[in-house]
C-alpha cells in the first residue's frame, strides 16, 4: 500500500499481516481527499481507529499540520510507529494508545480541538460508533468549521444529526461508504 498524493506520494505504508486491521484502500482515500480538498491544508487531524495510520499519514502528506492517532491494538500501533519512523514525520504526530471513547475524554481534558476527525471503526461496531459520535459532539472537540468523516459499511445508513454534527453527504464505494458531518451553529 502506498501514499497516493502530496509530499510523500508513492512512499510505502506498512500494514499488519493479520486481518484484524482493514486499511482504507487507495480508491476510497483518493475520493475522500478529493471531496474535502483544501480543508486538509494546515489542519489538525484526529484519526480514530487509526490502525496503520493510512488516513492520518495521507492527510499529513497532503498538507495537514499535525495528526493525533488513536488505536488500542498493540499490533496496529507497532506498524503505525514503524510507518511514522520510516517516513520521518514523528514531529508532526502524536499517538494515544487507548480506545476511542477514552481518547476523546483525554483530548477534551487537554483542551484539544480538531479540524478533521476521521473514524474508521470495525464495521460491526455501527451502533457503538453512533454513540461515539454523540460523545465527540458533546465533548466539543471539533473546531467550528471542522468536519467529521465516518467510514462505514454501505449496508448501514447513519442518522442525519448527532448532537451538533449534521450529516452533509454520504458517498458509496462498493461495500464502503463515507459520511461527512459538519458542525452546526447553535
Amino acid at each position: 500500500m502506498n501514499i497516493t498524493a502530496g509530499e510523500l506520494k508513492g512512499r510505502k505504508l506498512f500494514t499488519p499481516k493479520d486481518r484484524s486491521v482493514r486499511p482504507t484502500g487507495a480508491r476510497v482515500r483518493e475520493a475522500l481527499f478529493s471531496i474535502i480538498g483544501d480543508a486538509v491544508t494546515d489542519a489538525l487531524v484526529l484519526d480514530l481507529f487509526s490502525g496503520a495510520g493510512t488516513i492520518g499519514i495521507e492527510a499529513l502528506s497532503r498538507g495537514a499540520d499535525r495528526c493525533t492517532f488513536v488505536d488500542k491494538s498493540e499490533k496496529a500501533l507497532e506498524v503505525l510507529k514503524r510507518n511514522i519512523r520510516e517516513l520521518g514525520i514523528r514531529e508532526r504526530t502524536s499517538i494515544i494508545p487507548l480506545d476511542a471513547a477514552k481518547a476523546i475524554k483525554m483530548v477534551k481534558r487537554n483542551g484539544e480541538k480538531f479540524d478533521i476527525v476521521f473514524l474508521d471503526p470495525p464495521y460491526r461496531q455501527f451502533n457503538q460508533t453512533q454513540e461515539l459520535i454523540l460523545s465527540i459532539s458533546s465533548e466539543d472537540i471539533v473546531n467550528q468549521s471542522g468536519i467529521l468523516i465516518w467510514e462505514h459499511d454501505s449496508k448501514r445508513s447513519p442518522e442525519d444529526l448527532y448532537g451538533s454534527l449534521k450529516r452533509e453527504n454520504t458517498k458509496r464505494y462498493g461495500d464502503t461508504s463515507i459520511s461527512f458531518f459538519s458542525k452546526q451553529v447553535r
